[in-house]
């Protein structure tokens, strides 16, 4: 089935339908599939996409079926083929995820969340999980929604709030996602007490030093213990470590997750290269609480600012 842009102007559901057909039965490697993957990109738009109308200027359900959801076919075909060692794949997969990043990966209405779990399965059979853990300077825009959704799953689950505005419930299809995007490692951004090596050594022995960085667009705080907050012009110095997924269970216990710190994925750039990293940002409702940090707690970050090359003078939290 070859693929072509129609025009909005005249939605041909029959032909629509068929191509997203011929799309799913490549991802999947279905035996009989119709399309090529050089046929696949040959037909990717300039802007990354594979939409398979002439414009955006749909009604949104159309523009998710039609536009949208080509694109994520596309890219997760092209991610199956780029993980399976096809070269030449790096750029037309970037500029792929670039576009399905765009959209949030979200439908409209009611359906919204249904689609970006559908997207989300969908890159799973890209190999999802295998991308996220070892191609991190691959489009960091995208590893950074999926990471913050994955985050978002996780403590819904955790809090057991898993009900859509209509009471409909998603524990098990987030779940099951969430099952299936378990990684081995990530990245995550120490700003607090955990730039302390010695500290790290202790609660995550397997923790290994990724680079120091600046969190743009963030300010340290100190409720009581270091929080970082959204805030134009700023900047936080940080570390970055690699963990691995029984280190990222022991600082959850460490760091209350999700009541006291739930988690954020940010943007940073460490030695000119850009990631997207974990970081425990405090919630709400623990940062009202009457507290006072332990004994050393401020020295301690100060030494690790020492260590991981700042000046202590960087160290300048709004209380």
């Amino acid at each position: 089935m070859p693929l072509a842009r129609l025009s909005v102007n005249k939605l041909a559901h029959d032909k629509l339908d068929k191509m997203l057909s011929a799309m799913h039965e490549l991802l999947e490697g279905h035996p009989n599939a119709q399309l090529t993957l050089d046929a696949l990109c040959a037909f990717q738009d300039e802007d990354g996409s594979f939409k398979l109308l002439d414009s955006y200027e749909v009604p949104k359900e159309a523009r998710v079926d039609y536009c949208h959801m080509p694109t994520y076919l596309g890219a997760a075909i092209l991610m199956k083929a780029f993980l399976g060692g096809v070269e030449g794949l790096s750029k037309p997969l970037e500029k792929a995820l670039a576009a399905s990043a765009k959209s949030g990966l979200a439908g409209h209405g009611y359906d919204s969340e249904h689609v970006r779990i559908d997207a989300l399965r969908v890159f799973i059979k890209g190999g999802l999980q295998q991308f996220l853990e070892n191609h991190r300077t691959l489009c960091p825009e995208f590893h950074n929604l999926v990471h913050n959704i994955l985050h978002e799953y996780h403590s819904c689950l955790l809090r057991n709030d898993t009900k859509g505005p209509w009471g409909e419930d998603y524990a098990s299809d987030w779940k099951a996602v969430a099952d299936q995007l378990k990684l081995k490692k990530r990245l995550y951004i120490a700003y607090g007490s955990n730039m302390d090596k010695v500290q790290m050594a202790v609660r995550c022995p397997n923790a290994q030093v990724a680079g120091k960085t600046y969190i743009e667009g963030w300010e340290l705080t100190m409720p009581f213990y270091a929080n970082i907050e959204r805030a134009e012009g700023k900047r936080t110095p940080a570390l970055i470590w690699e963990i691995s997924r029984g280190d990222e269970k022991k600082l959850d216990r460490y760091e209350g997750y999700p009541d006291c710190y739930d988690k954020v994925d940010i943007l940073v750039n460490i030695e000119g290269t850009r990631v997207s990293a974990m970081a425990y940002v405090m919630t709400e409702k623990y940062k009202k609480k009457a507290r006072k940090p332990r004994s050393g707690y401020v020295e301690q970050i100060l030494h690790g600012y020492r260590e991981a090359g700042f000046s202590e003078d960087e160290f300048r939290p709004r209380e």
